[in-house]
């Protein structure tokens, strides 16, 4: 799990705490924004595998951030993940619509959050 590196971004310092302990005892490298402010600029900065993208995030605007990882050739492999509390047909809709990989809900078990991430890098393997 050497080199596997998240960022997280999201203002519910709860979750994020939680998320970014569940994933550190797992081996994951985490970072973490908690503004949508120069969100690109950390991202291209901290170089993760797998964004997790709080889309309730308030003054984050989700399209400039997946049309900014999708023009970039240096951004553009990173692995998105929804992470919020919205319910799973709106976050699986959404992910659909905008050719996201996946979402975690923040109603489902946090405990699992590590494995439930491990799958996208099995699919490199």
């Amino acid at each position: 799990m050497l080199g596997r590196k998240v960022l997280i971004l999201d203002s519910n310092i709860l979750d994020v705490l939680e998320a970014d302990e569940r994933l550190g005892t797992a081996g994951f490298g985490v970072a973490k924004l908690a503004s949508p402010n120069g969100a690109l600029a950390k991202i291209e900065y901290e170089k993760p595998d797998i964004l997790l993208l709080d889309i309730t995030m308030p003054r984050l605007n989700v399209q400039e951030v997946l049309d900014g990882l999708r023009s970039d050739e240096h951004l553009d492999e990173i692995v998105v993940v929804l992470f919020s509390d919205l319910d799973a047909p709106t976050l699986q809709a959404m992910c659909i619509d905008n050719d996201i990989h996946g979402y975690f809900s923040k109603s489902m078990d946090i405990k699992r959050i590590a494995e439930f991430l491990e799958q996208f890098y099995a699919e490199d393997e």
